[in-house]
């Protein structure tokens, strides 16, 4: 089915990759604006007892994370994570449109998730040049378990997805290293700037007048959730171009 999806879709026109990354948040869109209410809800909440500008001198002598820990900052980290359970399923059905997350490809992505990080730690904990090559190479496990995953099987099963995406991955890799390398520092870079100007913008304005928690909260994760949809967006596109490649 995969491979008929594919080929469909190589014969239209792909959209542009911030054009795609809202048809991927729209489809869930509901819930994340469900979400941006929870965070602006905690932020109404807290905001009078929120010290953003002592914080900010807690991270300036050296304890960067009291910037993180802070509400309503922390509880929209949070419910980012919680988003990219809806957004993944979402950028999946672009190469697979009938594709549903399961309770069983739930199961066979936290196992990726967690095989993966281990190996990529391994590597850096060699050195960084490893621990970049692993990411690299292993870099389309996780779409490539699920996409290829059954919505039922055993728990030996789902082993055997795992360890038949992290040859796949290996496999579609290898011969376009580089390239893999730029579109995952690429993706990285969707989530991380967009993010950090948003987070940014709130602390400034969260020091200048807490009250604009109520506001910068909700938006912050909803740049988040974006961010997120345009690099899985990117990642599932690239992953359908190396399996037509393959």
């Amino acid at each position: 089915m995969a491979v008929t999806t594919f080929g469909a879709a190589r014969s239209t026109p792909s959209p542009s990759l911030l054009v795609e990354g809202f048809g991927v948040m729209r489809e869930r869109l509901g819930v994340y604006l469900a979400l941006a209410g929870v965070s602006a809800a905690c932020a109404w909440a807290v905001f009078p007892r929120v010290d953003i500008y002592g914080a900010l001198t807690e991270a300036s002598n050296g304890h960067p994370a009291a910037l993180f820990t802070q509400p309503p900052v922390s509880v929209v980290f949070v419910l980012s994570i919680a988003a990219v359970l809806f957004v993944l399923p979402s950028a999946l059905r672009r190469a697979q449109p009938t594709f549903r997350m399961t309770l069983v490809r739930f199961g066979i992505a936290l196992g990726t998730l967690v095989c993966v990080g281990a190996v990529v730690d391994a590597g850096y904990a060699f050195a960084v040049l490893p621990g970049i090559a692993a990411g690299v190479l292993l870099s389309q496990v996780l779409v490539g378990a699920l996409l290829g995953a059954p919505e039922r099987t055993s728990l030996a099963g789902m082993g055997a997805a795992i360890v038949g995406a992290f040859r796949r991955s290996f496999e579609l890799t290898r011969g376009h290293f580089a390239t893999t390398l730029f579109v995952v520092a690429a993706s990285l870079a969707m989530f991380v700037v967009p993010g950090s100007c948003a987070l940014f913008a709130l602390w400034i304005l969260g020091v200048k007048m807490p009250v604009s928690l109520v506001v910068t909260a909700p938006l912050l994760l909803l740049v988040f959730v974006y961010s997120e949809c345009v690099r899985y967006a990117l990642i599932v596109r690239w992953y359908r171009h190396l399996a037509e490649e393959a």
